[in-house]
């Protein structure tokens, strides 16, 4: 069975294709938000919303690294930390 990239499973256009890239980032980017934050329950809440925002988003999701959503996931996570950080005044 081929592994498929990252850019296939946004087009796909399916949940459990997305499930697939979840699994994939979902431990990397609440490592790095939990990091950040310094709080277990920020992160997981900021987690949540990256990828919520990547499932909204994901037509947009342009392959420049032949096929690697990791980059474009990490931008929404952090776009989604700044937010966080002017609304809820959360510690970096």
């Amino acid at each position: 069975m081929r592994t498929r990239t990252d850019a296939q499973l946004l087009a796909e256009a399916d949940p459990s294709a997305f499930r697939e890239l979840y699994d994939r980032y979902a431990e990397g980017i609440h490592a790095y938000l939990r990091r950040r934050t310094r709080d277990e329950q920020a992160a997981l809440d900021l987690t949540a919303e990256t990828f919520a925002e990547a499932w909204l988003s994901r037509r947009r999701f342009r392959d420049e690294l032949n096929g690697s959503a990791g980059p474009w996931l990490f931008a929404i996570a952090r776009n989604k930390l700044l937010v966080s950080v002017r609304r809820a005044g959360i510690e970096t």
